[in-house]
């Protein structure tokens, strides 16, 4: 858990996590059993009371959310409460950077780990932080780190192509096996993967990312 903001590490506790959602916020004030809540990446503000109508809660409560949000180093200043055209109080635009800047293991060598070396998972859409694997005949390996199933609980395993082997002669199969279990080793991931198959390449699949 961060601090008051009761929001869980990314992690399989889908009963906690819920889908990214964060409980922040108390109706009618205080610091514990928080019942209003920032969930998914467009920051819907959820479970605020209706009455007093007019009373100015959901403001209240979003801006409350807010600043317990950054002060945990749930999300990065600059995010600000707002209704969309159906009248949705929504807290946004979210950066969650600080929440997966410490996601996962050290770096073991400049072939395995993140590269770059300071990159953050999830980031830049899902494709700015890449996970290297080691080297297969030569050839640097990598996948994205793109933890998506933290993301979204009910997907199970992750599933991301194996980077980095020649089209001609690449020897997919094996590079896949050897990437696999560099990463297991390493610590990045839980056993149970697989390899596989498919049109456009090979891929590491039903795996599942270890938080540190």
């Amino acid at each position: 858990w961060l601090g008051k903001c009761q929001m869980c590490m990314p992690g399989r506790h889908v009963s906690k996590f819920r889908n990214d959602e964060c409980m922040c916020a108390k109706n009618g004030g205080g610091n514990d059993n928080f019942d209003v809540s920032v969930r998914g990446r467009n920051g819907l503000v959820d479970g605020v009371s209706l009455f007093p109508l007019f009373g100015g809660q959901f403001f209240d409560r979003c801006n409350e959310c807010r600043r317990r949000m950054e002060a945990d180093g749930v999300i990065m200043p600059g995010s600000s409460c707002s209704r969309d055209i159906v009248g949705t109080m929504l807290l946004g635009p979210l950066n969650t950077d600080p929440l997966w800047k410490d996601f996962g293991p050290p770096n073991v060598s400049h072939t395995i780990g993140r590269y770059p070396a300071d990159c953050i998972p999830n980031s830049g859409g899902g494709s700015a932080c890449k996970l290297r694997c080691g080297i297969h005949n030569g050839s640097q390996m990598h996948i994205k780190y793109n933890p998506t199933n933290y993301i979204n609980p009910y997907r199970y395993g992750e599933l991301e192509k194996v980077e980095g082997l020649p089209i001609v002669l690449g020897d997919w199969r094996n590079g896949c096996l050897a990437c696999g279990s560099t990463l297991e080793t390493a610590g990045f991931i839980d056993s149970g993967w697989e390899c596989r198959r498919r049109r456009n390449g090979i891929y590491l699949e039903n795996f599942q990312y270890r938080m540190q």
